[in-house]
This record gives structure tokens, C-alpha cells and sequence, in this order.
């Protein structure tokens, strides 16, 4: 019997040791598998990366160079603009200058020539005295009157 017990002893030990060894296969299979499952994603991820790399450059990348150029011209238009609006506000600065020299000009003209001759020149209280209403008497009266 005692026997028995030593081959029932061995096949367990043996039974075990199987499945021991089974157990730890399989372990190292399944960190293989994930390994190299991971591994796989990696180079599916690189892959991915790279497509949208050529995406960008076929597609995205004239599109934007395009509108980079477009951007530049209408930066170079408004600075353009910009130049010609500080030339044009010279311009009209250096018109009214002269404007009011002329005007300045004019009125002391016109004040030499009264003091010529009075006639000439009408004075602006009697160009408004021909419009201003007049009572029966000839005195200028408020307009309500």
C-alpha cells in the first residue's frame, strides 16, 4: 500500500507540477501577447501619426501657406493705405493752413478797401439789414412783431 501511496504521491506531484508549469506558461504567454499587442498599437498609433503627417502636408499645409500669403498682402495694402491716409491728412493739413490765410487775407483786404471806399464792400450788418423786417416807421422790429 505503501506504494500506491508513493505513485499517488508522484502523480500529484507530478499533476501538479503540470499544472504549476501551466499556470506559468500561460502567464508568460498572456505578457507576451500584451506585449506584443502594445507593441502593435505603438506601430498602429506611428502609423496613424504619419497618415495625418501626410494629410496635413498635402492638404492643409498649401491652405495654409495660401492664406499666410493672403494675410501678408493685406497687411502690405493697409500699410499702403496707412502711408497714403498720413499723406492725404498732410495735404489737407497744409489746404487748411493756406485756407486761413487766404481767409485772413481776405478780410483784411476788404477792411483796407472799406476804409477806400465804403461802398464797394457791403458790411454783414447791412446784407442782414435787407432781410431784417422793418416796422412802419422804418426801424428794424423783432420778427414776432
Amino acid at each position: 500500500m505503501e506504494t500506491v501511496w508513493r505513485i499517488l504521491e508522484f502523480l500529484l506531484a507530478a499533476t501538479a507540477g503540470g499544472i504549476l508549469s501551466r499556470i506559468l506558461t500561460i502567464r508568460a504567454r498572456v505578457k507576451a501577447e500584451n506585449a506584443g499587442a502594445a507593441q502593435a498599437e505603438a506601430e498602429a498609433k506611428a502609423i496613424q501619426i504619419e497618415n495625418i503627417r501626410k494629410i496635413v502636408d498635402e492638404i492643409y499645409e498649401p491652405a495654409f501657406q495660401n492664406l499666410k500669403k493672403t494675410v501678408q498682402e493685406l497687411r502690405d495694402e493697409v500699410s499702403e493705405v496707412r502711408k497714403e491716409n498720413n499723406d492725404l491728412r498732410d495735404e489737407i493739413r497744409a489746404i487748411k493752413e493756406e485756407n486761413e490765410k487766404l481767409r485772413s487775407e481776405n478780410e483784411n483786404l476788404r477792411r483796407a478797401i472799406r476804409e477806400i471806399n465804403p461802398e464797394v464792400i457791403p458790411s454783414k450788418r447791412s446784407e442782414n439789414a435787407k432781410n431784417q423786417p422793418r416796422g412802419n416807421n422804418g426801424q428794424f422790429t423783432k420778427k414776432d412783431e
